[in-house]
């Protein structure tokens, strides 16, 4: 090698990454191109053009792409339902708690988590493992929201309901908002009154109480 080489190679040497890293690499990258472009859009020769591979070494890593997709599928979903719950944490009470979840999941800017929601059931059709990750992330939901209901029960602050049956309904509810998000069905301005009313209802709190937070609040989050 002439000095000249010798000195190219060192300005720019190229760093081999273990298998564990190139893991980790292929799925923030699929991550990323699920949120732009859609989970039934993610392909290996997409990644390999995004990370300047070849389709092989992806392949390498991740030879079953159904897989992958509900892998990222879920940590996406994941991740979500992990700041939801940390944002949730120092809520004074539940009827706050309940309050802040619907503004949360109202607020504008979410349509790319709706699509991944959205996504994740019509794959799950055709695809087991898809499915799987959609139920299990369904019932986080419905018990994360059952336990803020319950802890309202038992403080007095709500109605003396079914906590279980009650999360069904709201996870239905957001579910519902999800599809009307990505295609602008509606007032978006209307969203968090929409889905607060038939809550305050169920939970026989006094009309308004849920939307005091103007879903706009979160629109810069």
């Amino acid at each position: 090698m002439t000095d000249e080489q010798q000195e190219k190679s060192a300005a720019s040497p190229r760093r081999r990454l273990s298998s564990e890293q190139r893991r980790e690499q292929i799925l923030n990258t699929a991550e990323a191109q699920v949120l732009r472009s859609g989970l039934q859009h993610l392909t290996h020769r997409g990644i390999a053009s995004e990370l300047g591979v070849t389709h092989a070494l992806v392949v390498h890593y991740e030879p079953d792409m159904g897989a992958l997709r509900a892998r990222v599928c879920e940590s996406l979903l994941l991740a979500e339902y992990d700041e939801t719950c940390a944002r949730l944490a120092s809520v004074p009470d539940a009827v706050a708690g309940v309050r802040e979840l619907i503004a949360l999941m109202s607020r504008p800017g979410r349509e790319e988590m709706a699509a991944v929601w959205l996504d994740g059931w019509s794959l799950g059709r055709r695809h087991g493992p898809t499915a799987e990750v959609m139920r299990q992330m369904m019932d986080r939901w419905q018990g994360f929201v059952a336990e803020l209901v319950s802890r309202g029960i038992a403080a007095g602050e709500f109605a003396d309901v079914d906590a279980q049956a009650c999360a069904w309904e709201a996870i239905a509810l957001l579910d519902g908002l999800n599809a009307h998000t990505l295609v602008g069905y509606g007032d978006r301005s209307h969203y968090t009154e929409r889905v607060a009313a038939p809550m305050e209802a169920r939970l026989g709190l006094p009309h308004g109480t849920l939307a005091l937070q103007n879903s706009t609040h979160y629109a810069a989050h």
